[in-house]
């Protein structure tokens, strides 16, 4: 469970890179605030779209696949805002993480609660929702630090993680497939 926490760590870090350094980033390439606003409205607007569609489809799928296959969605993203510059760039690479964000919903906690055993499923909830609140402290600080180190170190730097992390995750798979077994 620990193994899969970091993971979990590696994959919320990126995520809130959307609300952190995303807009200062955009701002730094010299477009004005309601750039951000523009093309993070995207994220919204294929949620509402996709994810209903996706639900049924996920479903049928193995969970820790799905969840490989959705970070690394994320990272290429990530890794594509390398190349944006201006606002309809940011918001095209907004929909490629977006459509990995619709893969990772829900699956993260459902793997959680399949490997908690019943009398421990709120501590393994709480351990799980606690690396969340890590990641937000965490988040914005790296972040940061990585934007004023450049741009192509953070964004690059988030695909090279997700990468890593969907690739520990799909080794993870058997251990957790045969955990989470009734």
């Amino acid at each position: 469970m620990s193994i899969y926490l970091g993971l979990t760590l590696c994959y919320c870090f990126i995520y809130l890179q959307a609300y952190t350094t995303l807009p200062l980033a955009m701002r730094l390439r010299g477009l004005p605030p309601d750039a951000y606003g523009l093309a993070i409205a995207v994220n919204g607007v294929l949620i509402v779209v996709a994810q209903p569609l996706a639900s049924g489809w996920l479903s049928a799928r193995d969970k820790t696949t799905a969840l490989a296959a959705g970070i690394v969605i994320i990272g290429l993203g990530f890794g594509l805002t390398t190349a944006a510059g201006s606002t309809l760039a940011y918001a095209a690479t907004v929909a490629v993480w977006t459509l990995g964000e619709i893969v990772t919903a829900g699956l993260g906690q459902a793997i959680v609660a399949d490997l908690a055993p019943a009398h421990l499923r709120g501590l393994y909830s709480g351990a799980y929702g606690s690396v969340w609140s890590a990641a937000y402290l965490i988040g914005p600080l790296a972040g940061t630090r990585l934007l004023a180190i450049g741009a192509p170190v953070l964004w690059l730097g988030c695909a090279s993680i997700c990468t890593a992390a969907a690739m520990a995750l799909l080794a993870l798979g058997p251990g957790i497939r045969q955990r989470s077994t009734p």
